[in-house]
């Protein structure tokens, strides 16, 4: 799976929330149409659309949010991986993706292209998951940011002095060695 393959991935490898949510709200529809049993698509329903929605308000997705989505996603990712695969069943319609309904006790069966398709958009959504910022990644950046800003302006006051100062030292002696003496190579 390549980085281009992920809808939450932008060019220069940032996520954004809008995107994000957006993308959520695909995989809301991607769920839908795969054979999943109905208790998994409804459980996925609800945590995609409290990741989406929080996303969409907040800009970023709690952990536990996050933890939760990522939970039910890996075990539809078993069951699809655990079902039994068979050839095009004559009494499922295929438009209809109710196999495997736990109340009547029918095992559940995917047909190995309906397998491979779930799969894919499950792994697909793990990725998304795993990408979403939380808040406390938020923080993070927002707090590096501040730290990166406070330095850059130290940097900018403090570069005339340092370069003044390193020329007169490279005046001073001839040359500069650029803080290598001594090196003879690998031993």
């Amino acid at each position: 799976m390549c980085s281009n393959d992920s809808p939450s991935e932008i060019a220069d490898g940032t996520t954004a929330a809008a995107e994000l949510a957006a993308a959520y709200e695909e995989f809301l529809l991607d769920i839908e149409e795969q054979p999943l049993p109905s208790y998994r698509t409804e459980e996925m329903r609800v945590r995609i659309e409290e990741v989406r929605a929080t996303l969409a308000a907040e800009g970023a997705a709690s952990a536990g949010q996050l933890q939760q989505l990522l939970r039910t996603v890996t075990e539809a990712l078993a069951d699809v991986q655990a079902a039994r695969v068979v050839p095009i069943p004559e009494e499922r319609d295929l438009s209809q993706a109710v196999p495997g309904a736990t109340d009547t006790g029918a095992t559940y069966e995917v047909t190995e292209t309906e397998q491979a398709k779930a799969t894919n958009v499950l792994i697909n959504l793990l990725f998304t998951v795993v990408e979403t910022p939380t808040r406390a990644d938020r923080r993070r950046i927002e707090e590096r940011a501040g730290r990166d800003g406070d330095a850059r302006e130290g940097e900018t006051r403090d570069s005339a002095d340092v370069d003044t100062e390193a020329d007169d030292a490279t005046d001073a002696e001839g040359g500069s060695d650029f803080g290598v003496t001594g090196y003879a190579g690998p031993e």
